[in-house]
């Protein structure tokens, strides 16, 4: 925070008694009110002559910024401007050395002290190109009314908390060097069109909370280093346009992007930060954006959300539904599915971790709780992808009942069947085909009884299939369970068939049953 001080009256400075200079934080501002009260040096003469005349003023004709002086209370009078005149300009001068409606424009500058721009009003534009700052700049409730520029200039920080600009805020190329500090405050900022980021190097933190754009914001080339800490906080910032990302974006330290929100997401996701060895991360808790332009596969998307789900070990669920949203929006409705059945997912997962008891009282639990919930949730991503894929629940009825065909196909052609009814059991023809003394001999006397006796012929066919689906699925009765029975006693698949056809029921009444839950929504997606 800055902090105001009074200091004693500058000597050879003519001010008002009531109008005392200002101390920030250890230097004096001296607040000209005409061109007579400065003692230019040639830079500052031909930046009043350039502001009059509504031109350029160069200061470096190589079109450079200068390089950092050795000695800053001794630089070369061509390219000194000292911070309190150009405010001075900023301000649209005096009636003697009035600056044009075009405002200051002004390059290749070294710009010695504190640039103080608090609550001012800067009428014309500020261009400024390639100057190198001693100090920073305070810019704190200042009012621009057009454009605002820094582009490619070289500068500790900019301090513009509540900073409004009528036209664009231009930070291309610049530099911002407070490392362990702030280097770029614009909270709760209100630009009018864009922001441009473009090529910047802040080395510090880039506070940009509840930020307003009327355009654009692009950080594309940019470099954010802050290692360990927030290296871009966008917190609940608005961007009314397009929020570029893309092109080599460098970051070491933390991009919060909590509820903010932008028009279109112009990214590349390999530039965000990896989040892994060092807890470097992102926030995308409440993001919202209305369509991406860049890869929009799910598996790449997934592994972006990956890294910005989690914060400080709790899960935000909200970066998957804006994703999906998005892609179902966009048409990418197969990559939308699979975000959303990542996210449901992820939140079974939360779900089994929450759900573990925490008391040593109850710790034998533990084990118990979590496999069932692991073995419900694997049953419920298998059949139906968390109810988002219902269908998936048929092919494994299919599947089920191609299994239980195998062993009722075998248990049938060893003569493991009989019929199910102790009417025909008892009967002659059943008995004439049981005997062992007919000849020729009959191992299956099932199939023989079924296909010559007059009864076996009006008996219901047996079928493999139709005998797996009669017992796999649940409440349809084809008749075949009805008509035949196996026998533990003719042979092996008829022993063991007489008892997996209790298992082959129970899982067809589990596949059944979660498919039908799909479809009908009782099963919770989310």
């Amino acid at each position: 925070m800055l902090q105001l001080h009074r200091s004693p009256r500058l000597e050879n400075t003519p001010q008002a008694a009531d109008d005392p200079p200002i101390r920030f934080e250890g230097f004096e501002m001296q607040r000209f009110t005409s061109w007579d009260e400065i003692e230019p040096t040639e830079a500052e003469r031909k930046l009043m002559q350039a502001a009059m005349a509504g031109e350029f003023c160069h200061c470096s004709p190589e079109g450079q910024t200068p390089p950092e002086p050795a000695d800053w209370s001794s630089l070369p009078a061509d390219r000194h401007i000292r911070a309190d005149v150009l405010r001075f300009f900023l301000r649209g001068g005096c009636a003697d050395s009035q600056v044009t409606e075009v405002g200051v424009a002004l390059a290749g500058a070294l710009i010695s002290g504190e640039l103080n721009l608090m609550d001012c009003e800067i009428p014309g534009n500020m261009l400024l190109h390639n100057c190198r700052f001693q100090h920073g700049i305070y810019a704190t409730r200042c009012n621009a009314k057009t454009d605002f520029r820094l582009r490619s200039c070289k500068l500790p920080f900019l301090a513009a908390d509540g900073l409004k600009v009528g036209g664009q805020l231009d930070c291309e190329g610049a530099e911002f060097k407070n490392q362990g500090g702030e280097a770029l405050n614009l909270q709760n900022a209100e630009i009018s069109q864009d922001l441009f980021l473009r090529s910047v190097k802040i080395f510090g933190a880039a506070d940009l909370k509840h930020l307003k754009t009327g355009g654009e914001l692009s950080c594309e080339d940019a470099d954010f280093q802050n290692k360990g800490r927030t290296a871009l906080n966008l917190q609940n910032a608005k961007i009314g346009q397009d929020l570029f990302f893309r092109n080599q974006v460098r970051v070491q330290g933390v991009v919060d992007l909590t509820t903010a929100r932008c028009g279109d997401l112009v990214d590349d996701p390999d530039c965000w930060p990896d989040g892994a060895p060092d807890g470097e991360n992102y926030i995308l808790d409440g993001f919202t954006y209305r369509r991406l332009h860049g890869p929009t596969d799910a598996r790449i998307r997934l592994n972006w959300l990956a890294q910005g789900d989690h914060w400080e070990g709790e899960f935000y669920p909200q970066p998957y539904k804006q994703l999906a949203k998005v892609l179902h929006d966009m048409g990418h409705e197969a990559d939308a599915m699979k975000v959303r059945v990542k996210l449901a997912c992820e939140l079974r997962a939360e779900a089994r971790r929450e759900a573990i008891p925490r008391s040593p009282a109850f710790a034998f639990l533990r084990p118990a709780r979590r496999g069932a919930l692991w073995i419900w949730h694997g049953l419920s991503f298998l059949l139906t992808a968390h109810g988002y894929r219902p269908w998936q629940s048929l092919f494994a009825l299919a599947l089920l009942i191609v299994m239980t065909s195998i062993p009722t196909k075998q248990a049938w052609e060893e003569g493991s069947f009989a019929p199910n009814s102790s009417v025909i059991l008892n009967s002659q023809s059943w008995a004439a085909y049981a005997s062992a003394y007919n000849h020729p001999p009959h191992p299956n006397q099932a199939q023989d009884w079924s296909q010559t006796s007059i009864p076996g012929r009006d008996w219901e066919s047996f079928h493999s299939l139709a005998y797996a689906a009669d017992v796999v699925i649940p409440i349809i009765n084809f008749g075949q369970t009805d008509a035949w029975s196996p026998s533990t006693e003719r042979g092996p698949w008829g022993y063991h068939l007489w008892w997996l056809r209790w298992l082959f029921a129970t899982l067809g009444w589990i596949v059944t049953a979660l498919g039908a839950a799909a479809l009908t929504g009782i099963i919770r997606r989310e």
